[in-house]
């Protein structure tokens, strides 16, 4: 946890983390027509992180979940689920 992240939670922040930094690897752009893209940076430091998550099996959406919905809200958080879902069961 972050130094903000642990004083929000100990009660000493009235703030949480800001949402930017909660989405953190997931980074998003803002295109020109005005759509939003949400892209995984792969940063050197996050690759033990990467690791984890490929031998548990946890994907980055489902790892941020909760940052995810709390910025693009829960109908979009399904229906990410579900095209991912889609697209993973076709690779199978």
């Amino acid at each position: 946890l972050c130094a903000i992240e642990r004083c929000h939670l100990g009660g000493g922040c009235g703030f949480p983390k800001p949402v930017s930094c909660a989405l953190y690897p997931i980074r998003i752009k803002k295109l020109s027509n005005g759509m939003l893209a949400l892209n995984v940076h792969h940063w050197d430091i996050c690759r033990d992180a990467f690791e984890k998550g490929r031998r548990e099996g946890i994907r980055v959406y489902q790892f941020l979940r909760a940052p995810l919905i709390r910025r693009f809200g829960e109908d979009f958080y399904d229906q990410l689920t579900a095209a991912a879902d889609l697209v993973l069961s076709s690779e199978s």
